[in-house]
């Protein structure tokens, strides 16, 4: 094969421009070849999360105080959190009452902030995940000696706001 035939061992050559025949100073090729980083630096620039200041104490609470803990993924994946793995990593604040055991969980695990509360109530653990606003995005319950099931809708708008509050009040004490 000669050299001079072969395309690929071509010379580098601009492409002509559409507008007075004059030349191209980028080539097509390149042109081309720098498109797909321009999308990719467009959508790896990371959107800022808009976050109340309760919900950032929250956090910034549980990021400084909280211990470093798994959550067995089970009642996770039935509110639509899944790594694929045995344990989900979280960072974790817990304490007794009368009520039962308030524990509150921060994780990053979908690459955003999420917090988990829940509460043990007898022989039933009742989990809501929640945005990094404090928004609710679902909820379940995980008997002690079964498995774990979405919870009824009228009884986690109740019972999430009970939770929210509680470590509101709590972290509004811790402030004072």
């Amino acid at each position: 094969m000669k050299l001079h035939t072969d395309r690929r061992c071509s010379p580098f050559s601009p492409a002509p421009t559409a507008d007075r025949g004059g030349t191209l100073l980028l080539s097509r090729r390149l042109l081309l070849a720098a498109a797909p980083l321009g999308l990719v630096a467009c959508e790896s620039t990371p959107r800022q999360e808009r976050v109340s200041p309760e919900a950032a104490r929250l956090v910034r609470w549980v990021r400084d105080e909280g211990r470093n803990s798994v959550l067995d993924p089970a009642a996770l994946r039935i509110m639509g959190m899944d790594n694929g793995q045995r344990d989900v990593p979280v960072k974790q604040l817990a304490e007794n009452t009368p009520a039962g055991r308030h524990v509150l969980s921060v994780t990053n695990l979908r690459g955003r902030t999420e917090l988990i509360f829940h509460r043990r109530q007898g022989d039933y653990l009742y989990f809501h995940l929640a945005s990094a606003n404090l928004v609710r995005q679902a909820s379940a319950t995980y008997p002690r000696h079964g498995a774990p099931g979405r919870m009824l809708e009228s009884f986690a708008s109740t019972d999430y706001p009970a939770q929210a509050t509680y470590w509101l009040e709590q972290a509004e004490r811790r402030r004072a």
